[in-house]
């Protein structure tokens, strides 16, 4: 149980519904892939590679480059043997997203190729440090599992790489690559496997062998009492942080309204009255 929650903020926990939470969900996705066997697996079917190993895992990493500038957190971010890098993303919008909840799937359709741009420049940074050339920068992937489709162009899978306009089978060569896989198209590709994973992420039973062992190992995350009481710790500092800046929203749009009703000569002890601000507040903005 969540340290320090009042008894009504406790009370939200009943609403979570845990049987509804599928693998697409990002935190149940988060968790299962800490399975490194499993995200090993997941990967060689998507980029049809063998990895011998995977050196390095992490979820839910944090990255940032500046103290100023937008930090990011991967949901999954791994180097296999030969340093290439990879991270890999649940992209679900609706109710069951933790990422875009609220949000509306023609605005995560805009800024996903955008989002992939920041993702492989910071990737990109947090692998070259000082002292090093840029001939020591490795492989970088960037993956995108969407239960939508991203482009609208029916696809199963969008394999993106910068090419050059007046020919196109010119690669830039810059080591990074896209990929977006479409869960609504699993019955467009002629890969068996990587059919039954998508089939699998759009809501249907599993039909392969890793699908049948992802099921397994989601069913016994969503069972975990430590798991559940993580969740609904990040679910509640959530709510605490959307209440918080809803609230800072409202006092920085009254000292809007306090400024200029002072302009216009207003009393501050009725300007205070009006926006529901201090009247100490309000005189200090004269």
């Amino acid at each position: 149980m969540p340290v320090g929650k009042t008894g009504e903020e406790l009370s939200s926990f009943k609403q979570i519904d845990w049987d509804s939470m599928t693998f697409s969900n990002n935190l149940v996705f988060l968790e299962v892939m800490k399975n490194k066997e499993l995200c090993k697996q997941l990967i060689e079917q998507v980029l049809h590679i063998h990895i011998r190993e995977l050196l390095y895992l992490e979820t839910d990493k944090s990255i940032s480059v500046r103290i100023d500038s937008k930090r990011i957190r991967l949901d999954v971010y791994v180097k296999d043997e030969n340093d290439t890098v990879l991270d890999i993303e649940m992209q679900t919008t609706g109710p069951n997203s933790t990422v875009y909840r609220g949000t509306d799937e023609e605005t995560v359709l805009r800024e996903l190729p955008l989002r992939t741009r920041y993702y492989q420049s910071l990737a990109s940074m947090d692998m070259l440090h000082r002292g090093m050339t840029y001939n020591e920068l490795r492989k970088s992937y960037v993956i995108f599992i969407c239960t939508f489709d991203p482009f609208g162009k029916g696809l199963p899978v969008y394999h993106f790489t910068y090419r050059c306009k007046e020919n196109n089978a010119l690669e830039m060569q810059d080591l990074t690559e896209n990929i977006f896989l479409n869960a609504r198209a699993a019955d467009k590709t002629d890969d068996k496997e990587l059919s039954a994973f998508l089939s699998y992420v759009n809501g249907n039973k599993p039909e392969s062998e890793f699908t049948r062992i992802v099921d397994k190992e989601t069913a016994r995350v969503k069972d975990d009492e430590l798991w559940r009481a993580r969740v609904m710790t990040w679910e509640m500092d959530q709510k605490i942080m959307q209440k918080r800046f809803i609230q800072e929203g409202e006092k920085k749009k009254a000292l809007e309204i306090a400024k200029t009703l002072l302009k216009d000569g207003m009393p501050v002890e009725k300007i205070a009255r009006i926006t529901n601000l201090p009247v100490e507040e309000v005189a200090a903005l004269a």
